[in-house]
């Protein structure tokens, strides 16, 4: 595992309780595992702006994915659509998600 994906998991923990993702009970309904998953591959398919597009619009999402790009942000402490011309972005965009991903496994989904 990489070192900064470690370092996120406990920023991921405390996002997913700032931005109600868990409840006070630590359940998290199960689609937000399903947009944490289907997010990593997104960028790799659709690339990042789309993808932090796509995500920021609720559309016809079952609950609200916006909180996952927010969270992201939350993890890495910057504005995702104002720094998408640093090159660095993607991956620390990508180890994020990581670190989400891992980080929501510790709650139960429901």
């Amino acid at each position: 595992m990489r070192k900064r994906i470690e370092e996120y998991i406990p920023k991921a923990l405390e996002a997913i309780k700032e931005l109600n993702i868990a409840d006070a009970s630590g359940e998290v309904p199960k689609q937000f595992n399903g947009y944490i998953s289907s997010f990593g591959a997104s960028i790799r398919q659709a690339g990042l702006l789309a993808t932090v597009l796509f995500y920021g619009e609720k559309g016809g999402a079952e609950k609200d994915r916006q909180n996952v790009v927010k969270a992201i942000e939350k993890i890495i402490a910057k504005d995702i659509q104002q720094n998408i011309k640093d090159k660095k972005l993607k991956s620390e965009v990508e180890d994020a998600a990581v670190a989400l991903k891992l980080a929501i496994r510790t709650f139960k989904l429901v």
